[in-house]
């Protein structure tokens, strides 16, 4: 039996991308010609008008065809593919140093 992710919605493929871009709303708004508020809307689930989704898609670096499917995987940004290139050029300690680093970023124990 396969294991199969759950459908997400256009709003969601939008905000996990912008995310993962590390962009504001405000940002992506600017980029797509509306403001910030259309974008939230957007995110929460309100349907895409069909003139704004290639504005959208280029302002997110995807083709709009990226955007609408249901792709259980977004692709990594340069930042993150340069981390992980890094990442796997250390050695065991090295490793275990980042991961211990990055998770005591993620719940407060190490702050910046």
């Amino acid at each position: 039996m396969r294991a199969t992710t759950p459908r997400r919605s256009l709003g969601e493929h939008i905000k996990t991308r912008r995310k993962r871009l590390g962009i504001l709303q405000a940002e992506l708004a600017h980029a797509v010609g509306c403001d910030n508020r259309t974008i939230s809307r957007f995110e929460r689930g309100r349907s895409v008008p069909a003139d704004l989704l290639p504005r959208l898609a280029t302002a997110l670096g995807l083709p709009v065809e990226d955007l609408t499917s249901d792709v259980g995987q977004i692709e990594p940004t340069r930042d993150e593919i340069e981390v992980l290139t890094v990442f796997r050029t250390l050695p065991d300690s090295g490793r275990a140093y980042v991961r211990g680093l990055m998770l005591g970023l993620k719940d407060g124990s190490v702050t910046r």
